[in-house]
Parts: structure tokens; sequence; C-alpha cells
């Protein structure tokens, strides 16, 4: 299943996903339990991007995100 990206460097982009979490240019996205309908009729799972596991911070430094 495709998902949407919310948040971060990512927002707004479309990427195949499965799991709870995706790592997508070197941040992190956690599943969220919202879903997307797109006009074609597919539906998008959501991911929202988590600030504190981006490779410009430090990634995981403080929050165990490898």
């Amino acid at each position: 299943m495709d998902a949407l990206l919310r948040g971060g460097p990512g927002d707004g982009q479309t990427v195949p996903a499965r799991g709870e979490t995706l790592v997508w240019r070197a941040c992190l996205y956690e599943l969220t339990g919202d879903r997307h309908h797109q006009r074609d009729g597919r539906i998008l799972r959501i991911y929202r991007h988590r600030p504190d596991c981006c490779e410009p911070r430090d990634r995981g430094s403080q929050d165990q995100c490898e």
C-alpha cells in the first residue's frame, strides 16, 4: 500500500510503505491511524514526520531512532 508523508522535508510525497515506520531521505516517519482518499480511488496510509530523528539534528542521539 502507498503512503502519504506529512510534515518534515517529505511533506506531501507519496511513497510505497509497509510497517509502523519508514525512512525517507534519512528522516523517520511513523504510521498514524489516518487515511487519505485520492481522487483516483486509492486510499493512502498517512505517516507523520519525527523531527527528532532527522539526520541534520544528530539523528537518534537521544530518542533511539536507529
